[in-house]
């Protein structure tokens, strides 16, 4: 996360010298449509593809909406002693919505150009099941076991972030302020033939694998455990910061 901060502040301080090429201020309503790709999806997710429409639906305001397709990150090994051994499974999927007010008095130009504050709402969902071969060690044969698991981040919250648009077509959109009271969920179960105490050792390893790949889900710990048996649910602040690639096209009235 620090290191997409510090790639979004050298953005913004080398297109704030961006001057008047940037925008047409006759040209600013000719085009209300803008189709971005999510830069900061495809850096944290594997085969990520998220894309979302802005719509100005006033001078200073628009809607957007978003989705896309991705995967959990996850290695072959989740623990000491346990190995993915296939993927018998594996999908994920966003969904989103916000809403814009481009602030006149900040702006130099007119919306999507310039300045932005707003509520926002999105939904992560992962749904995976694989194969496992757990090595004991206490040195006895491995076993095998199946692990399926569904993982849910629900966000709403209020956002502030910079579009920039260049040449009236190319937008780099950034949100940098993005608070969020978010709902972190996890389902699982894990089925094998492990006695007890095998049992709660192969959980505990699973829970520090999964931790290590999926530092969010950190907010559902409740005294250092998570039910791999069941399913866990939790609130608790959250954020959002993102970095997308625009493109502008459409009709409608320009300005005079």
């Amino acid at each position: 996360m620090e290191n997409v901060l510090k790639v979004i502040c050298v953005i913004i301080l080398i297109l704030s010298n961006h001057n008047a090429s940037a925008q047409n201020n006759k040209d600013s309503l000719g085009r209300r449509n803008t189709i971005k790709y999510h830069v900061i999806s495809t850096a944290l997710y594997i085969d990520s593809y998220v894309l979302s429409y802005e719509r100005i639906v006033k001078p200073n305001q628009s809607f957007a909406i978003m989705a896309g397709f991705l995967q959990f990150p996850l290695s072959a090994n989740l623990g000491s002693i346990i190995n993915v051994t296939s993927d018998d499974s594996k999908n994920g999927q966003m969904l989103g919505g916000e809403y814009r007010f481009y602030l006149k008095k900040e702006n130099k130009y007119p919306a999507p150009h310039g300045v932005f504050i707003g509520p926002y709402a999105n939904l992560y969902r992962f749904d995976n099941d694989r194969t496992l071969r757990i090595t004991p060690p206490d040195g006895s044969p491995p076993t095998q076991g199946v692990l399926a698991s569904n993982i849910s981040v629900f966000n709403i919250g209020f956002q502030m972030g910079y579009q920039f648009v260049l040449n009236n077509r190319w937008t780099i959109d950034m949100v940098f302020i993005g608070p969020s009271l978010s709902q972190y969920r996890l389902k699982a179960n894990l089925d094998g033939d492990f006695d007890p105490e095998e049992g709660d050792l192969i959980k505990k390893e699973l829970l520090l694998g999964l931790l290590d790949r999926f530092p969010l889900l950190k907010e559902l710990l409740d005294d250092k455990e998570i039910d791999l048996s069941g399913s866990t649910s939790r609130w608790a602040p959250g954020f959002r910061y993102q970095l997308n690639f625009g493109y502008r096209f459409g009709g409608g009235k320009k300005r005079n």
